[in-house]
C-alpha cells in the first residue's frame, strides 16, 4: 500500500478522529483539538493519505518561537503501522519549520513508550531532558501516606496571585536558583516545551496565573481536569511548603485533580512523594535543524 503526505484540510478531520478516537483506554485528546490545530496558523497538521485521498496517519508541529518548533500528536492507522510513516510526517513538518527559520525540534514521550523513543532516536533525535509529571487526587481531609495516615498538613505560607511586576525577579530567581539547569532552561506551555523568558512570566502573570508565597513561584492553568502547574521555582528547604500550599490553592477552586510538571530533580520527586502524588516519567527530546 503506498501513501502520499500533505497538509491536513478541514475536510479530513472527521477521518483522522475515526482512527484517534480510542488510541489510548481514554480515548484520545487529539478529537478535542484537532478543529483549532488544521485552522491555527502557528502550525501545521500533516497528513499521510492512501490511495483515496483518504488520512491514514497524521502529526502536528507548531512553532513556540521564531526558532523552536515543537512536535506532537503523531498518530498511525493500525493497519499502517511499521511503514516508517511517523518519521516520514515528521521529516515533513521538520523541513516545513525549518523555512520559517526554525533551529531546534523538539518532542515529548512518556517514560513507558520505549517504542516511541526508539522511534524518534531513529530520526536523529537525543534525549535532552528527564521530567517528571506528579498527581493526586485534591481533598480536604485527605490522608498522606507518608504521614503515617495522618490528616493533610496545610502550608505555613499561602500562595496569593502575583503582579506581573514579579516577573523579571522569578526569573532571575529561577536562572541562578537550582531548576533552570536542569531544565535545560525549558518550561511547559500547554504540554508543549520552550526556553523560558521573563515575558512568559509577565503574560501569566497578566492573566493571574503567576502566583508567589515566601517559599516561591509558580504558575497554573486551569483545565477540564482540574488545576495544572507548568512551572515553579523553589529551593530544596522551601519545596514541601511550596507543594502543600499549592494544595491548598487548589482546595480552594474546589477541583478534583492537581497536577504538577517538574524537571526531574531528586529533592522535588521526593517532596512530591512525601505529600501524597504519584509521579510518571517524561523525557523530552531534541534536535537540531
Amino acid at each position: 500500500m503506498s501513501y502520499a503526505i500533505r497538509p491536513a484540510r478541514p475536510e479530513d478531520i472527521d477521518s483522522i478522529a475515526g482512527f484517534t478516537q480510542d488510541t489510548f483506554d481514554w480515548g484520545d485528546y487529539v478529537v478535542e483539538v484537532l478543529p483549532h490545530w488544521v485552522s491555527d496558523e502557528r502550525g501545521r497538521v500533516m497528513v499521510a493519505v492512501d490511495e483515496k485521498d483518504t488520512p491514514v496517519a497524521m502529526s502536528r508541529g507548531v512553532m513556540m518561537s521564531d526558532t523552536e518548533l515543537w512536535l506532537q500528536g503523531a498518530r498511525v492507522s493500525q493497519d499502517w503501522r511499521r511503514r516508517g510513516i511517523a518519521s516520514a510526517l515528521g521529516e515533513s513538518l521538520v523541513d516545513w519549520a525549518r523555512d520559517r527559520g526554525a533551529r531546534v525540534a523538539r518532542l515529548l514521550t512518556e517514560g513507558w513508550n520505549e517504542p516511541a523513543q526508539r522511534q524518534v532516536e531513529q530520526s536523529g533525535f537525543r534525549r535532552a531532558g528527564e521530567w517528571a509529571i506528579a498527581r493526586r487526587s485534591v481533598s480536604d481531609r485527605e490522608p498522606v501516606a507518608s504521614s503515617n495516615g495522618g490528616q493533610r498538613a496545610k502550608a505555613r505560607r499561602k500562595l496569593e496571585i502575583a503582579h506581573s511586576s514579579e516577573a523579571d525577579p522569578a526569573w532571575v530567581s529561577w536562572q541562578s536558583g537550582p531548576l533552570a539547569r536542569p531544565a535545560r532552561g525549558l518550561h511547559v506551555d500547554g504540554w508543549r516545551w520552550s526556553w523560558l523568558t521573563a515575558e512568559h512570566l509577565e503574560r501569566a502573570g497578566k492573566k493571574g496565573r503567576l502566583w508567589s508565597s515566601q517559599a516561591g513561584w509558580l504558575v497554573t492553568r486551569h483545565d477540564s481536569d482540574g488545576l495544572y502547574v507548568e512551572w515553579l521555582e523553589c529551593g530544596p528547604d522551601d519545596i514541601v511548603d511550596l507543594i502543600r500550599s499549592t494544595v491548598d490553592l487548589a482546595i480552594d477552586a474546589d477541583v478534583a485533580e492537581l497536577r504538577i510538571i517538574v524537571p526531574a530533580v531528586d529533592w522535588l520527586i521526593d517532596a512530591l512523594s512525601q505529600t501524597g502524588f504519584e509521579i510518571e516519567p517524561l523525557y523530552i527530546f531534541e534536535r537540531a535543524l
